[in-house]
Formats: C-alpha cells, structure tokens, sequence
C-alpha cells in the first residue's frame, strides 16, 4: 500500500460546493476524479459528519475522490479537519488510508478523514449520504 496516494475521499464539508468559505479556496482547486464509497458507518455531528472506516462493514459512505495536485494541499486539509500527525490523541480527526471504490467498479487508494472522538451518542446515517443542513 502506497504511503502517498493521489486522491482523498471527501463525504462532508469537504465536498465541492458544500466547503466552507475557510477552506473553499483550496477544495474548489482539486479535480473530481469520481463519485465513490467506502464501506463504513457515517453519523451526524451537526454541522459535518464523521465517519468510521470498517472494511469489514456492509454499509456504504458516499462520497467523491478528490485528486491531490501535490502533497502539500493535505496541510491545509489537515489544518482544516483540526489532525495533526503528531497529536492523535488531540486531533479531531484522524488521516488515514483506505480503498474507495468508483462508480466504475474500481478500486482506488485514497486518504480519508476518520472522526476521532465518541460516537456513541451521534446519530448514524443509515444510507451513507450527508446532506448539510441549512438553517
């Protein structure tokens, strides 16, 4: 497994359109590489999700693959998930790597943000798909 993949899988406020004005500048640059899932279980945090990577698992998180025109996009997108590799008992989320796969049927190596706190009291969503909330 490469140590450096060239796309991260987006589900939430990462998405294009959907990023905050914080970090909009730098999503809104990346390239859509596809539509993808990843098997896991996705909850609802209130203002983004957050998700557990369980490859084990039946259900799916939608989301998209991003392309990483270089490495160094991931510190913003670290600064903005509050992760730093340094810290992971303090970072929020956690960056790690794992398979999506594309509408097309392939498998495709990918970071992904994992949420790093309790979720015992958030509310799962069943069908993998986060819509924000508009207020």
């Amino acid at each position: 497994m490469s140590s450096n993949p060239k796309y991260v899988f987006v589900y939430g406020t990462l998405l294009p359109g959907l990023a905050p004005p914080i970090i909009a500048d730098v999503v809104n640059t990346l390239r859509i590489a596809s539509d993808a899932t990843i098997p896991g279980r996705l909850y609802d945090l209130g203002d983004y999700p957050g998700c557990i990577h369980d490859p084990n698992c039946n259900s799916l998180i939608h989301g998209k693959l991003l392309e990483l025109p270089d490495p160094t996009v991931l510190d913003r997108l670290d600064w903005y998930e509050c992760y730093a590799a340094h810290d992971a008992t303090g970072s929020l989320f956690l960056r790690t790597i794992c398979h999506a796969t594309t509408t097309e049927g392939q498998s495709v190596q990918a970071w992904l943000y994992v949420y790093n706190r309790d979720l015992s009291k958030a509310k799962r969503i069943e069908n993998g798909l986060w819509k924000m909330r508009f207020y």
